[in-house]
């Protein structure tokens, strides 16, 4: 008797993984849940290009890699591709290549526009656009627009990271009828013997005993300025104010190019430069490290669709201390203490208490969830979305 065949379900990578951190962030968060459970009946393919930069394929070598031209950002074969779906309104190419691999279900990766050959599930990362649309050039809103609209027409079914972007979604495309799913992802710690010891991370980046840790992006919607006037406050009520923030994340944003040069003559005209500490982007061990020694994690942002920061935080049962936005509340009501995202004297009150605590967190204080449960819940609905296309 022959075995039954296996879905056989692809994820189409076309971006190297230092241009956009969150997104390899959150693949790494899916497989790691998958491989902690893999369904039998289901077959997972890692769709890429010959010359995307990715470390996904050795960090998970259970998936099969597939490998094309298609995916390769301004190669001939991806302009052709990118022509006529355009014109054509269907992803012609890729739909072919797709269906020569046998594959049932395109995952996570764009839409293949009005087709039924292939089923799509695709994830929406959030509603930022709408919500601070003047952190974006209008082009740019213009076509992420476009782009969700097309995905609400041409998907089989939608994900979501969060019940507030859900909430978005229903009033972005209030017309949609296919299945919308929350998908909380979980953010999978790093081996607590694979990173630096506390003194060996203090010295690589000269660090003090004890520093905040804020590990964002420099993009506008995380608001870094606020942290930045929380020190300066610090400062004018003690001159001699020590307290370490120390920043780590991708220096750059497209939307935004002069902004990052912007914000750090602002740390210079606070005078705070020697307590502001600019990392920019170091080894994934060594944020962890820096994340698990730190007095506490600050996430000041303005809007996030689900923040890796706190559910990388969560899982290493760090201290947070949150902007009080909706998701931050759904994502970590019971586990962080929260601040108003325009008033610095709540984040540098807060920051002087937390820098006064020596005792070390412990997962009784934060009531943290169980990682292996929430990874495994993480795996079942997301098994579950694909299941029932």
């Amino acid at each position: 008797m022959q075995n039954p065949k296996k879905t056989r379900v692809a994820f189409a990578y076309h971006f190297n993984d230092k241009d956009w951190f969150g997104g390899k962030n959150y693949f790494t968060s899916l497989f790691s849940a998958i491989a902690k459970n893999p369904p039998n009946n289901i077959e997972f393919l890692f769709v890429t290009g010959l010359k995307v930069e990715t470390t996904l394929p050795q960090d998970f070598p259970w998936m099969k890699v597939v490998q094309t031209k298609l995916l390769d950002k301004l190669s001939p074969p991806w302009l052709l591709r990118k022509v006529t779906t355009e014109f054509l309104n269907k992803d012609y190419l890729l739909i072919d290549f797709l269906k020569k691999n046998d594959i049932d279900i395109l995952s996570h990766s764009g839409h293949l526009g009005k087709q039924k050959e292939i089923k799509v599930i695709d994830w929406l990362y959030d509603f930022q656009f709408i919500h601070l649309p003047d952190y974006w050039k209008p082009l740019h809103v213009k076509r992420t627009t476009d782009s969700y609209i097309a995905k609400c027409k041409n998907s089989d079914a939608l994900i979501v990271s969060s019940h507030d972007a859900l909430a978005d979604l229903k009033k972005f495309a209030p017309w949609s009828q296919v299945p919308h799913h929350v998908l909380q992802f979980v953010s999978r710690p790093m081996d607590y013997e694979k990173i630096l010891s506390k003194e060996e991370v203090l010295k690589k980046y000269n660090l003090p005993n004890k520093y905040f840790y804020l590990p964002n992006q420099f993009w506008m919607n995380k608001n870094h300025s606020l942290a930045i006037d929380a020190l300066a406050l610090l400062k004018e009520d003690n001159n001699d104010n020590d307290i370490v923030v120390v920043c780590t994340g991708k220096e750059f944003d497209a939307r935004q190019p002069k902004y990052f040069g912007e914000l750090m003559q602002y740390v210079s005209e606070k005078n705070v430069s020697d307590v502001f500490k600019v990392l920019g982007i170091i080894p994934y061990e060594d944020t962890q490290a820096l994340m698990t020694y730190s007095c506490g994690v600050i996430n000041p942002s303005r809007f996030e669709g689900w923040s890796t920061t706190v559910e990388e935080a969560k899982s290493l049962q760090c201290r947070l201390l949150l902007s009080d936005i909706p998701v931050h509340r759904e994502q970590a009501n019971e586990l962080g203490v929260f601040f108003d995202n325009n008033n610095p004297k709540q984040l540098a009150a807060l920051i002087k208490q937390f820098y006064d605590i020596d005792e070390p967190v412990t997962s009784t204080e934060n009531k943290i969830l169980n990682y292996d449960q929430r990874l495994l819940d993480f795996r079942d609905k997301y098994i579950q979305a694909i299941t029932n296309l």
